[in-house]
C-alpha cells in the first residue's frame, strides 16, 4: 500500500496544482479558487457505477475546511439536487491538516482537496447530467465565501479511464477509514480522566511522521489540542485530548457520542467512541469478601490518622469516665458509640446511593468543602470544649445539650453522639485501604456501597466494640475523681486546638472574612457562658443568647462567604496549577510531572507536606531541571478534580501521581507518603 501511495504521489505531482486556468475544461473559475467535477470514467460504465469528485483549487496561502472546521471556518457543502438520472452517495472527506493561529486551532485544506463519492446511475443507457452547488470559505487573513456552480455530463459509451482517476483515487486513500489501507491499527479508543479526556493509542508499520488526534463531539464542547507520546521507535502512539469549554475550562463528558480521527500526513483512522460511563466494578465473592476485609483494616487504620486524633479524647474521656461503673452500664454505653459510628456510615452510604442515582458526583470527606458544615462542627466542637472547661452547668437547647454531652456516662445519647462526631471528623481522611475501599464502594452499586460503608464503620467502631467485649478494660480504670477534672481541661485544649483547625479550613474554604467573624462569635459564647456561670436566674437567658449566636454564626456562611485561598504549597518547592491538559504538555515535551491533590480541610496532607514532600532531597528532586510539581487545590467544591481522582479509582484525598516518559498512564503513591516512596516514582518516571 505505501509503493501505490508513493506511485500515486508521484503522478500527481506532475500534475499542475496551482489555480487550473480558463483554458481547462469544466473549471468554474472564481477570484481566489476554482472549482468542477471529475469522473473516473470518460462515460458511463455498463454497471453504471463509478467515483466522481468535486475538485477544489485554491490560490497559494488560502485554506478552505473539513466537516468539523474547528475554532472558526465552516465546512465545505454539496448541493446535488440540480443532477439527473444519479443517486449520489455521501461525501467523504479526505484527513485534513491542522491550523493554528494563536490559541486558535481550524481543520481543513490548503493548495488543492478532492472530495470523493459514489455515483449510481440510475439509467445506464441514458446521460448523466450533473449540476451541483459548491459551497465553501477560503480564508488567509480575512475569510471570503465562495460559490461555485459545476457541471459534468457523462454519457454512455466506452467507458475508459479519465486523465482524473489517479487523482481521484490519491485523495479517496486519504480518506481515514479502520486505518488498515494506512498502515494504523487502533488499539484503544476511550474516555479516560474520569470523563475529561479522550484517550487513543494507536500502533503503525512504519513510524509516525507528525501525528495529530482530532476529536468532534457535541458543538459545545471543544477538544484541545493532544498530547501526543510516541514510543522509542515511533511505531506506537498515545494521546490523549483535553474536552473543554469555548473558554478552555475543562468540562465532563457524560454520555456523547464522539468521533476519533488519526491523521498522520495523508494517511488517517476513524474510529467511534461512546463517552458513557463504564459499568461498576464486578469482582468474584472471594475478592468482594476480600474488599470488605479491606474496608474493615481501613475503618480501624483511622483510628490512628491525623486527622482523628482530635476523636480520640473523646473516646479517652468516654473510657476514663467508666472507672467504677457496672459492666452492663460500660457494654451498653459503647454499643450505643459503636452504633453512632455505623448509624453514621449508613447515612453516608444512603447518601452516595441517592447522589449517585441523580448523577451527582461523590467523593469522600466532600462535606469539609461545606461553610455551613463547617461552621456548624466548629460551633458543637467549641461548645464541647467549653463544657470540658467547666464553663456552664446551665440547660441549653435540647440540640447542643446533646451536643455538649458528648461522651457523658450517664446518657445514652451522649455516647450514641460520640460516635457520630467521630465519623464526621474521621472522613476528611483517606487512610491506608480507604481510598481501595471507598473507590470500589463508589464504582459499584448500592448494595456494594452499603456493604463497604458498614465494614469501614466496624473498623472505625472496632475499639468501642472492643470494650463493649470485654467491659473490664473500662471498669478497672480509676473511679472519677479531682484527677478526672484536670484531664477535662486538657481534653479541652485538644478540641480547642480542633476547633482552630476548623477555623483555618473555614478560611481555605469561604475565605479569611468568615473565618474571622466565626473565630469572633465563638469567643462571644465563650463570654456569654462564662457570665453565666455564676449568676442566679440567668439561665435561661444565657441558653437563650447562646443559641441565637449559635445560629447566626451558622448562617454567616451566606453573608462573608468569599473564595478561599489555595491549599498551602510543600515546602520551598513550587507548584503550578494543575490541569489534565498541562499534565498531558509537560509529559509529551518529556518532562516529569509530579501532582498533588490536596485540601486545607485534609489534615493527612498536610502531613506529607511536612514529613515527606518538604524533606530535603525531595525538595531537590521536584525542583530538577525537567520535573514540573502541579498542585490541585480540592479546598473547594471542583468537579474537575473529582472527575480526575475517579479515574484512577480514587474518592478522597490525599492524592499523588508521578507520570513521565517512564510513566505516561501514572504511577499511584501510597496515602501516607514516604521521601523514599517519592523519590522511586520520580526515578522510574523518566524512563
Amino acid at each position: 500500500m505505501r509503493f501505490r501511495l508513493l506511485a500515486l504521489a508521484v503522478t500527481i505531482l506532475t500534475w499542475s496544482l496551482s489555480q487550473p486556468s480558463t483554458a481547462e475544461q469544466g473549471w468554474t473559475e472564481l477570484d481566489l479558487s476554482g472549482a468542477r467535477i471529475i469522473a473516473t470514467h470518460t462515460a458511463v460504465p455498463e454497471g453504471g457505477r463509478l467515483q466522481i469528485g468535486i475538485d477544489i483549487a485554491l490560490d497559494d496561502g488560502w485554506k478552505t475546511y473539513w466537516r468539523s472546521p474547528g475554532d472558526a471556518g465552516y465546512p465545505v457543502t454539496v448541493d446535488w439536487s440540480g443532477s439527473q438520472n444519479a443517486e449520489i452517495g455521501e461525501m467523504q472527506w479526505p484527513a485534513p491538516h491542522r491550523f493554528s493561529l494563536f490559541d486558535l486551532d481550524t481543520f481543513g485544506y490548503g493548495e488543492r482537496v478532492v472530495f470523493p463519492f459514489e455515483l449510481t446511475v440510475s439509467d445506464p443507457a441514458q446521460p448523466v447530467e450533473l449540476n451541483a452547488v459548491v459551497d465553501y470559505l477560503l480564508c488567509q487573513e480575512v475569510c471570503i465565501p465562495q460559490v461555485a456552480e459545476v457541471s459534468l455530463t457523462l454519457t454512455p459509451g466506452i467507458a475508459e479511464a479519465s486523465p482524473e482517476a489517479q487523482l481521484i483515487d490519491l485523495f479517496r486513500s486519504q480518506v481515514p477509514g479502520d486505518g488498515s489501507g494506512a498502515g494504523l491499527t487502533l488499539d484503544s479508543a476511550n474516555v479516560a480522566d474520569g470523563g475529561l479526556t479522550v484517550h487513543v493509542e494507536v500502533t503503525s508499520i512504519f513510524p509516525f511522521a507528525a501525528p495529530d488526534v482530532i476529536v468532534e463531539g457535541p458543538e459545545d464542547i471543544f477538544f484541545g489540542r493532544p498530547g501526543i507520546i510516541l514510543s522509542d521507535d515511533a511505531l506506537r502512539m498515545t494521546a490523549s485530548v483535553p474536552a473543554e469549554t469555548f473558554d478552555g475550562t475543562p468540562v465532563q463528558l457524560a454520555a456523547e457520542d464522539l468521533t476519533v480521527t488519526i491523521v498522520d500526513g495523508t494517511r488517517g483512522l476513524e474510529a467511534a467512541v461512546n463517552a458513557a460511563a463504564p459499568a461498576g466494578a464486578s469482582v468474584s465473592g472471594t475478592a468482594f469478601l476480600g474488599l470488605l476485609g479491606i474496608a474493615f483494616v481501613g475503618g480501624l487504620i483511622l483510628n490512628l490518622m491525623p486527622c482523628v486524633l482530635p476523636v480520640l479524647s473523646i473516646k479517652l474521656l468516654s473510657v476514663v469516665s467508666h472507672g467504677g461503673k457496672s459492666p452492663t452500664q460500660v457494654r451498653f454505653s459503647f454499643l450505643a458509640s459503636a452504633f453512632g459510628i455505623l448509624a453514621s456510615f449508613w447515612v453516608l452510604a444512603l447518601g452516595a446511593i441517592a447522589l449517585g442515582a441523580l448523577g451527582v458526583a461523590v467523593g469522600w470527606g466532600i462535606q469539609f468543602q461545606n461553610p455551613y458544615f463547617l461552621v456548624f462542627m466548629a460551633v458543637v466542637v467549641t461548645v464541647f470544649a467549653y463544657n470540658l472547661f467547666g464553663m456552664f452547668e446551665i440547660p441549653l437547647p435540647q440540640w447542643m445539650s446533646g451536643a455538649a454531652t458528648i461522651g457523658d456516662s450517664e446518657s445514652l445519647r451522649g455516647h450514641f453522639l460520640t460516635g457520630v462526631f467521630a465519623t464526621l471528623l474521621a472522613t476528611p481522611c483517606s487512610a491506608p485501604f480507604v481510598g481501595t475501599a471507598v473507590g470500589f464502594a463508589l464504582s459499584s452499586g448500592a448494595p456494594e456501597i452499603l456493604a463497604i460503608f458498614t465494614a469501614l464503620g466496624l473498623g472505625l467502631a472496632g475499639p468501642f466494640l472492643l470494650v463493649s467485649a470485654f467491659p473490664k478494660m473500662a471498669t478497672s480504670m480509676p473511679k472519677p475523681g479531682k484527677w478526672m477534672l484536670q484531664m477535662k481541661k486538657l481534653l479541652g485544649l485538644a478540641l480547642a486546638a480542633t476547633a482552630i483547625w476548623l477555623l483555618f479550613v473555614i478560611g481555605g474554604v469561604s475565605g479569611a472574612a468568615l473565618a474571622y467573624v466565626i473565630a469572633a462569635g465563638l469567643l462571644c459564647i465563650g463570654a456569654v457562658l462564662w457570665s453565666g456561670r455564676s449568676g442566679a436566674g440567668r439561665s435561661a437567658f444565657v441558653g437563650t443568647a447562646t443559641a441565637a449566636l449559635a445560629v447566626l454564626l451558622m448562617a454567616s456562611p451566606a453573608v462573608f462567604s468569599a473564595e478561599g485561598g489555595s491549599a498551602s504549597e510543600a515546602g520551598s518547592a513550587t507548584f503550578a496549577e494543575f490541569s489534565i491538559a498541562e499534565r498531558d504538555r509537560r509529559v509529551t515535551a518529556g518532562e516529569v510531572v509530579f501532582v498533588d491533590v490536596t485540601a486545607d480541610w485534609c489534615i493527612t496532607c498536610q502531613v506529607n507536606k511536612r514529613l515527606a514532600l518538604s524533606h530535603g532531597d525531595v525538595r531537590a528532586a521536584l525542583e530538577a531541571d525537567g520535573v514540573v510539581p502541579l498542585q490541585a487545590d480540592w479546598t473547594q467544591r471542583d468537579d474537575a478534580i473529582l472527575s480526575y481522582l475517579t479515574s484512577h479509582g480514587r474518592y478522597g484525598i490525599p492524592f499523588n501521581a508521578v507520570y513521565g516518559p517512564g510513566a505516561p498512564e501514572g504511577i499511584l503513591l501510597p496515602e501516607l507518603l514516604t521521601p523514599g516512596a517519592v523519590l522511586e516514582a520520580l526515578r522510574e518516571a523518566r524512563g
